[in-house]
């Protein structure tokens, strides 16, 4: 049985799926929204100003806050040209983001002089030529890691991991790539030029807020190894490719990198308010339990399915790789329904708004 050589870093899924099931994520970024447009009224403005937008997938969550830039700038020179980067991966759908800016709902749309782009290329490297850059902006991508630095069976989360050596990787891993995006960023950006992100983080103690939700994903997939839907080796691959650092890991290359740090918070998002009842809650019946394990899991699956079953075996036939996805989603969601108070993610979230130096020498 071969394995199967996957891609270092991971994409959500295409064809508008991600889109249409990111409703947290979106609730998330709105934590960071004032302060993009704060940093639209600040930054220095050239003809023609660049907007990039680190880790664009569907693009539908990306439309409201680059209009809201968009109209800061030109609340400061109207007639000024706008160029705005859309980046992800090469392996991204690239297609439902450009349908978006062709549409009624894209931010073009009822604007002159606004020039949208993609590029293909991973955020922890170059993107754009040196002192180029005016306003950046990321919203839940940061998190993610460039490369699972080592397999680790019987674990597909890096919160729930043990203090020792394989913690230890995942926390240099992800340093290594924070440091990489800001000082990438920093050559890129023009002198005051500004970066606002926002990304899954961790309380100072170390929780995520979603470990009870990977700790179902975890039963789910030892389960299916028991009863022979999964075998053991793709399951010792499969892990969730993300560190959210704490906020002191956030902070610490920061000024080395050459900004000042205007602005944090930590926030939080609740997924039983977003997939919840009406009134935000999860009710108290066996309907309103299996309704809301219903409504989350499309959801989980936009986030999950290509980081984890990417891993399967490439002698695995597309209908053997079909049902082994169809038989984790469908024994999550039971698992989901059962505890769905415990499966609820509460995702800590961290804004930043970072301003670049200028340059000596």
């Amino acid at each position: 049985m071969a394995k199967i050589t996957a891609p270092a870093e991971s994409v959500m899924l295409g064809h508008g799926y991600y889109s249409r099931h990111s409703q947290p994520q979106r609730a998330a970024a709105r934590a960071a929204d004032a302060r993009l447009i704060a940093a639209a009224t600040a930054v220095p403005i050239a003809s023609p100003v660049l907007v990039g937008d680190f880790g664009c997938a569907g693009g539908a969550n990306e439309m409201a806050p680059i209009a809201a830039a968009i109209d800061a700038l030109r609340a400061r020179d109207a007639d000024v040209p706008i160029e705005v980067a859309h980046t992800d991966l090469p392996e991204n759908d690239f297609a439902p983001l450009l349908l978006l800016l062709s549409g009624p709902d894209g931010y073009p749309a009822g604007r002159t002089g606004i020039y949208p782009y993609v590029v293909g290329r991973t955020l922890y490297g170059p993107l754009f030529p040196d002192d180029r850059l005016h306003l950046g902006w990321s919203a839940i991508t940061l998190h993610w890691l460039s490369d699972v630095p080592l397999d680790v069976p019987g674990q597909v989360y890096a919160n729930l991991l043990p203090e020792g050596p394989a913690r230890e990787a995942f926390r240099r891993r992800a340093a290594q790539d924070w440091e990489t995006f800001l000082h990438e960023r920093a050559r890129e950006l023009v002198d005051h030029g500004e970066l606002v992100l926002v990304a899954g983080a961790s309380e100072p103690d170390g929780t995520s807020g979603a470990e009870g939700l990977f700790t179902m994903i975890g039963a789910q997939l030892d389960a299916m190894v028991a009863d022979g839907t999964l075998r053991k080796a793709e399951s010792d691959r499969i892990f969730y490719p993300t560190w959210n650092r704490t906020p002191d890991e956030w902070r610490a290359p920061v000024d080395a990198a050459g900004y000042d740090l205007l602005d944090e918070e930590l926030s939080a998002t609740d997924d039983a308010a977003t997939y919840g009842g009406p009134d935000g809650r999860i009710g108290d019946t066996t309907a309103d339990r299996e309704a809301f394990a219903e409504r989350y899991l499309p959801f989980v699956r936009a986030i999950t399915e290509r980081p984890f079953f990417r891993w399967l075996d490439t002698d695995r036939t597309p209908a053997d790789r079909a049902a082994v996805v169809a038989a984790f989603y469908d024994g999550l969601q039971g698992r989901i329904a059962a505890d769905p108070a415990a499966a609820a993610c509460r995702w800590h979230v961290v804004s930043l708004r970072l301003r670049r130096r200028p340059r000596t020498g």
